[in-house]
């Protein structure tokens, strides 16, 4: 397996993290191995070449259409790998899928969304990487595609970013009420909100945030 690491444009942070290239993964465990769709967390996934799948326990199995995002994955998953898998996957944080694209992503949790039916520019994106033989290439095609959502962002929410960055500044040590109060927001607002753009309960989101801290 081969694995490319990209750093994003300066003016997608906070919401892109990085870009990850693999090519000619045979195995589930290569990507396990690169830490990749671990709980909490969101991406976006291009394949180029082969097939990916997603088993989350407790849920239904799923394969991934050429262009997705996966929610964030609240329990254990098991992936699986057809054919000689080459993918483009985007690190996003807990409010970039909301903010750059509008997608309500309590729905999305444990699962996915197909990307070429949130937008056709997707299809078009999808295409291009697929098409292209330069991996240098792929980093400009992101870059070109993410920069044009941030005009568009949904702002309506935009307290909930500042929940989540207290959240990990603080590593998820904070108290549902205490959380409430300093928001000047009911405890059930915030969970609703907060549900809706990043498809996690603050609470089940302060767990995952302690766990990453031990391990």
């Amino acid at each position: 397996m081969n694995t490319y690491i990209f750093r994003p444009k300066d003016n997608l942070h906070p919401f892109v993290q990085r870009y990850i290239v693999l090519e000619n993964v045979s195995s589930a465990a290569e990507i396990a191995k690169q830490k990749l769709f671990t709980a909490g967390k969101q991406y976006l996934v291009f394949i180029r070449q082969g097939g990916l799948a997603f088993k989350p326990e407790d849920h239904a199995a799923f394969d991934l259409p050429e262009a997705a995002v996966t929610g964030p994955f609240t329990c254990v998953v098991n992936a699986r790998v057809t054919g000689n898998l080459s993918a483009v996957i985007v690190q996003l944080n807990a409010y970039a899928s909301h903010r750059l694209m509008g997608i309500s992503m309590e729905s999305v949790t444990n699962y996915f969304r197909d990307l070429t039916r949130v937008s056709t520019q997707w299809a078009e994106v999808s295409k291009a990487i697929r098409e292209t033989n330069d991996i240098h290439s792929i980093h400009h095609i992101l870059d070109q595609a993410l920069e044009s959502l941030l005009p568009n962002q949904q702002s309506t929410l935009k307290q909930v970013d500042e929940m989540v960055d207290y959240l990990i500044e603080q590593k998820g040590k904070v108290a549902m009420l205490d959380l409430a109060l300093r928001f000047k927001t009911s405890r059930h607002t915030l969970e609703r909100q907060f549900m809706e753009v990043t498809g996690l309960t603050p609470q089940l989101y302060n767990r995952i945030l302690r766990r990453q801290r031990i391990a």
